[in-house]
């Protein structure tokens, strides 16, 4: 199982320098691999140059060789994975006007993969190519053979497959480490389980057959969002005033705004982390060994929900956040169950079925509420009890379900 961390760390002036120098040269390295590309033709390459054939055709360029050989071929492979995703687009029509990779204007991030890393405790060994060390030792004086970083959080239980740094911001570097450890084996099935549905004013709302309750997580969110992009908004009509005054045609986002939208994306990642952890210690509690989750795949194609839900409704992170759940869960033994959402916020829990026949659009009253004739419920708690019947359906299982409690779902704070 693959699983990563994120840090920042201080470096040296001189740690500083090589890393910097490293972010230039894989971003010139980007810019001629990108360049081979859009010129092919022009270039008399008589097939489209991929990562394969660019991977060996730039191992005596300049840049290539001022990197370690796997980081070289990483920025190439990047590349590649950026212009697969653009023809993939092109073909399926994902997107109107997919645009393809762009140029780099300054350094990026540089990836070591595990043979260019030595791992021991708190400390990593990492590789430099012989013509940077050379380049360093004639502009520079710097006579470093190796590249040591040490961080408490370099500790980890399991083999280290990647590392990304970031390029220093007054010696603070920001590291990604992508490490494996031993899968754990999925716990046998007891028939108790969790469902679980995804939304905008009630983020991750949760029904279980254990203790046949309802409750609402990072109910937060949607305010957070809004107060954020309020922020946003406002500075950037000041930055982008002062800009015009200046006589600037295209204005540049102000480091202000670039702060907040840095503040808003890890405030989310952070809510969404605590959430759902909260979710799987509550699994581990309750020996729940099956969790369900909506597969909301193409749930933002032509949804519509005025400009202010919208905000919140597209950012929010649904990949992200069931990624989240497959790593705790696994890490758990608890196995991880994506079901159709179809249907199941216009089927009545009292429904024999939850399917087209038995979907009633007019209960759904409006966002937060479900009515059935007299009974009413929490909408959001209906949908996760209905992925469960969904799932129940699916496999052919049997559960003891109760709809008494939906009205009235717990709120749960993270």
């Amino acid at each position: 199982m693959l699983l990563s961390k994120a840090t920042t760390i201080k470096v040296t002036d001189v740690q500083s320098n090589i890393i910097g120098h490293m972010g230039y040269a894989a971003y010139k390295l980007w810019n001629v691999c990108k360049y081979e590309r859009d010129n092919h033709e022009a270039l008399g390459l008589t097939d489209y140059p991929d990562w394969y054939y660019q991977k060996k055709a730039h191992k005596d360029n300049m840049w290539y060789r001022q990197l370690p050989s796997q980081t070289a071929q990483e920025v190439c492979k990047q590349l590649d994975k950026g212009y697969k995703s653009f023809f993939s687009l092109l073909k399926s029509k994902g997107i109107e006007e997919p645009k393809p990779p762009k140029y780099k204007h300054s350094c990026i991030p540089v990836t070591y993969m595990q043979n260019g890393i030595m791992h021991e405790d708190d400390t990593l060994r990492l590789t430099l190519s012989k013509s940077l060390k050379q380049f360093m030792a004639d502009e520079y004086g710097i006579h470093a053979s190796y590249l040591y970083l040490k961080n408490r959080m370099f500790q980890v239980r399991g083999t280290i497959k990647q590392l990304k740094l970031y390029m220093p911001e007054d010696n603070v570097m920001r590291i990604i480490i992508v490490y494996e450890i031993p899968d754990v084996q999925l716990l046998p099935y007891n028939g108790n389980i969790l469902a679980i549905d995804m939304g905008v004013h009630n983020p991750l709302t949760t029904y279980d057959n254990v203790n046949h309750t309802s409750m609402i997580y990072g109910r937060q969110y949607a305010s957070m969002v809004r107060n954020y992009e309020k922020l946003i908004a406002h500075y950037k009509s000041i930055s982008y005033a002062q800009q015009s005054a200046r006589g600037i045609k295209y204005p540049k986002m102000s480091n202000r705004v670039k702060s907040l939208y840095t503040k808003k994306r890890n405030s989310i990642k952070d809510l969404f982390h605590k959430a759902t952890r909260s979710i799987v210690s509550y699994c581990v509690e309750n020996d729940i060994r099956t969790v369900v989750i909506g597969d909301i795949t193409g749930i933002r194609e032509d949804n519509d929900h005025g400009d202010a839900n919208n905000q919140t409704f597209h950012a929010l992170p649904y990949r992200q956040i069931a990624g989240m759940f497959r790593y705790k869960l696994a890490m758990c033994g608890i196995e991880l169950v994506q079901v159709s959402e179809a249907y199941t916020s216009r089927t009545s829990p009292k429904a024999k079925a939850v399917d087209k026949t038995h979907a009633v659009k007019s209960n759904r009253k409006k966002r937060g509420l479900y009515k059935d004739g007299t009974d009413i419920y929490n909408a959001d708690s209906v949908g996760a009890y209905n992925i469960m019947r969904v799932y129940l359906q699916k496999y052919k299982k049997s559960a003891t379900l109760k709809y008494d409690r939906l009205s009235s779902p717990t709120k749960v704070a993270v």
